[in-house]
């Protein structure tokens, strides 16, 4: 059996963001949800993702700053093995 795609949705746990992750699990991607603060609404992203059949996995990262920047994809490609789309939001 095929795996699923794997997406980075930046800005995933709330608003558009929040809707882009939704759709594309419910389409057929894994999806990295990024946020920077808001650890609630990342979770309760998760579980809907989740719910939906997609593997979701939440990452932190004040992209303002270049070290957790360049901390974000590998962190992405330990857990998910590879990213094949990214959605800058």
């Amino acid at each position: 059996m095929a795996s699923r795609p794997i997406v980075l949705v930046t800005g995933g746990a709330r608003r558009i963001g929040r809707a882009i992750a939704l759709e594309l699990g419910r389409t057929g991607w894994d999806v990295a949800v990024h946020y920077r603060a808001s650890a609630a609404e990342a979770q309760e992203t998760l579980t809907a993702l989740r719910a939906c059949g997609a593997q979701a996995e939440a990452f932190a990262a004040d992209l303002s700053d270049e070290a957790a920047c360049l901390s974000l994809l590998p962190a992405v490609i330990a857990r998910f093995g590879r990213v094949d789309a990214l959605v800058n939001n």
